[in-house]
């Protein structure tokens, strides 16, 4: 099957790899190019779960990647979906599926509006997170730390023939469920939670480029932080009427532990297997940059809009706000489309 891979980074590259090894015919497209800048003509190590080399293929622009895709996969960070959307629905085409992964802030809808707009009949289907656990290595490798077992996801049109969903296993294998309501799906993603704590926990380390290791540092203090923003999450869900897993749920799904385990002695018992994977050393991180205006902003509406307290993400947003000097609200381009 013939995809186009939106992005450049560590997971649009891990999929490419996984891809690949499939038998598929991935090209990607970087929309800033600085991504691909190391990788023209060039073969790419890739470690961890899957050990191969592949020599990925760049398109030099959206249209020619639109132009080779029967499936579209949209794999940037949440801050630059509306901008890739924009870039790449000129030149979508009926009967292509689209893959948002993963949504944050609602931008499948906002992508399913666009495709409407221009009278595109195509199938969107958003995920809850990305399929695999996949970052950059170097400037030509990829590590990928493995693949996740279980996650949602939602097709629109809602209520269609499952093609969408079909496709997703098609490429990635069965490990998807499918949910009905989108909404679901922007409450689903662990990610902004489980981020917040352990780099407001750990800023100082992150300022100063400390090294300190991802799973080591949710101590059992930070993953009762983890679990207090899990529980607002989980209220918010409940308010719209719809079902969505426990961050334990997540841990248990992702990395196969038997129930049981408190959520710190699972993140204890990933980094004595891993030893790894670093946290960021950087206050240009996507634990803040992306998922706090992507993330943890689009709870914090949605609370709003039903009356439910989330004390723990406003507090949270009012403390990143003020050490990094910025309003993050301000800086999600997709909120008008969170219903």
């Amino acid at each position: 099957m013939r995809i186009g891979i939106v992005g450049c980074g560590g997971i649009a590259l891990g999929y490419a790899a996984w891809l690949t090894q499939e038998g598929h015919d991935p090209v990607l497209w970087s929309p800033s190019g600085k991504s691909a800048s190391d990788l023209h003509g060039e073969e790419l190590e890739v470690t961890g779960v899957l050990e191969t080399h592949f020599r990925p293929v760049i398109a030099p622009d959206p249209q020619i990647l639109m132009d080779h895709a029967q499936v579209v996969i949209i794999a940037v960070p949440g801050y630059g979906h509306k901008t890739v959307i924009d870039a790449i629905v000129p030149f979508a085409t009926s009967g292509q599926t689209f893959i948002v992964s993963a949504q944050l802030s609602l931008s499948a809808a906002y992508l399913w509006e666009r495709l409407k707009a221009g009278e595109v009949s195509a199938s969107v289907v958003a995920w809850a997170t990305t399929a695999l656990m996949s970052r950059r290595a170097g400037p030509r490798s990829v590590a990928i730390g493995g693949v996740r077992s279980r996650l949602e996801a939602a097709a629109l049109p809602a209520g269609g023939d499952g093609s969408g969903i079909g496709i997703c296993r098609e490429l990635f294998g069965d490990r998807f469920t499918e949910v009905d309501d989108i909404t679901a799906i922007a409450l689903s993603n662990l990610n902004p939670p489980i981020h917040l704590a352990s780099a407001l926990c750990n800023f100082t380390r992150i300022e100063k480029a400390e090294y300190w290791a991802n799973y080591d540092a949710i101590t059992p203090s930070v993953a009762r932080m983890i679990e207090a923003l899990d529980a607002e999450r989980l209220a918010v869900a409940e308010a719209y009427g719809v079902k969505v897993r426990t961050v334990y749920d997540h841990y248990h799904l992702t990395f196969g532990f038997e129930p049981g385990m408190s959520l710190a002695q699972m993140a204890a018992a990933v980094h004595e297997k891993r030893k790894g994977p670093p946290g960021p050393v950087t206050t240009d991180t996507r634990f803040i940059t992306e998922d706090v205006p992507f993330g943890i902003v689009p709870v914090i509406t949605l609370a709003e809009k039903r009356g439910v307290a989330v004390p723990l993400h406003k507090a949270g947003l009012v403390v990143v706000n003020a050490l990094y000097g910025r309003k993050f609200e301000d800086e999600n381009d997709l909120l008008s489309w969170v219903a």
